[in-house]
């Protein structure tokens, strides 16, 4: 697609859901990187340029799968403009350069496979440009509301082309969500999202970083933006959790739920931080116990743990024993960029027993 093609359908995108920006695209690419189809990058909006990446193959797709992306993307880009809050000045950005790999995006570029990103860029040396509270806020708005929001909004459109109406049963092995070049079933799509997300969490609970916890978070906000169109979309949510033997933050989850169906922007984003803050801390204790010997620290000391001061409490248990808690450090290797590949931990006749006799709910 050319960028006028590009700029005719995110006019008619604006038009289907009632938005008037005179925001157009100033340019198309077709550079996105290994296992992403589309994606926006962050800095590049901030800055007031409009560029949209694709992948080099984007042509070779089916018009309906191209669709599909393009409506996921469009709600990124709708979003961003709609952001409620203020966001963070581009002067403070100008003299930071983006990488063409950093540790936000070169996991889950990998993980995330065919459907685009958010890219978040980072200066050469590493330093987050978005650790800024306007720049945190942002971040964690187009993670969170924005990413389910993106998979509500692609998978509801394919819904109703294949008329599938709100109240009826959908068939979830029957090939209903394209792909590049073929359809797969709803049941495969919700398989690979729920492996992904246990995937990257048992990852986050052994490195207990925090960049891997954002790809597992991002994740669970694509389940949870394609499950919200069934009326069991808690029952589903919550079987979810248990498969990753998440139950305690339960509560938690389905409160989000609520929120990011109604989009309630400062109550996602304040249950969001909560929810990292609650597993972050768990598995920093968890670790702990498990890798220190009891006599290097006091169960007193533990509680006394929070978000703000583990790091502290890391240099000294290293001191006290030697050596380093953890690497600091993500690895792309956990990707998987075949969307049917099977993955360990999760048994592919779940996702079934899930979606049983869903129904898809009016999306807008």
């Amino acid at each position: 697609m050319n960028l006028t093609q590009l700029n005719r359908y995110w006019i008619n995108y604006q038009e289907d859901n009632g938005i008037n920006s005179p925001v157009r695209l100033d340019e198309v690419r077709y550079d996105a990187s290994s296992g992403v189809e589309a994606s926006f990058d962050l800095l590049e909006m901030l800055e007031g340029r409009y560029i949209l990446h694709l992948s080099k193959a984007f042509h070779l797709y089916r018009d309906e799968y191209v669709h599909f992306i393009l409506d996921h993307e469009f709600t990124h880009l709708a979003d961003f403009l709609a952001y409620p809050y203020p966001k963070p000045s581009p002067d403070d950005l100008k003299e930071r350069t983006r990488r063409e790999e950093n540790i936000n995006t070169a996991s889950d570029r990998n993980i995330f496979g065919k459907y685009g990103e958010i890219n978040l860029p980072e200066k050469a040396d590493g330093d987050n440009p978005f650790n800024s509270d306007s720049g945190k806020k942002l971040f964690d708005y187009m993670n969170t509301y924005s990413e389910f929001h993106a998979c509500r909004v692609s998978l509801g459109n394919i819904l109703r082309l294949r008329r599938n109406p709100p109240g009826t049963d959908v068939d979830v092995d029957r090939n209903i969500v394209p792909a590049p070049y073929r359809d797969i079933s709803i049941k495969d799509m919700l398989s690979v999202c729920l492996r992904r997300a246990d995937l990257s969490y048992r990852q986050f609970s052994i490195m207990m970083i925090p960049q891997v916890f954002v790809i597992y978070f991002r994740q669970m906000m694509y389940l949870m933006g394609y499950i919200s169109h069934f009326s069991n979309a808690g029952e589903m949510l919550a079987s979810s959790l248990k498969i990753m033997e998440l139950e305690s933050q339960e509560k938690q989850y389905l409160d989000l739920l609520e929120a990011l169906k109604t989009a309630g922007v400062e109550e996602i984003l304040t249950i969001a931080n909560d929810i990292y803050k609650d597993s972050y801390l768990v598995f920093v204790k968890s670790y702990i116990r498990n890798h220190y010997k009891p006599e290097l620290y006091t169960e007193e000391e533990l509680e006394q743990i929070t978000p703000d001061n583990y790091e502290e409490f890391v240099e000294t248990l290293a001191n006290r024993q030697g050596g380093r808690i953890w690497s600091g450090r993500v690895s792309p290797v956990f990707g998987v960029n075949n969307i049917n590949r099977a993955y360990d931990g999760v048994d592919p006749d779940t996702i079934r027993q899930l979606v049983r006799n869903a129904r898809p709910r009016e999306q807008r």
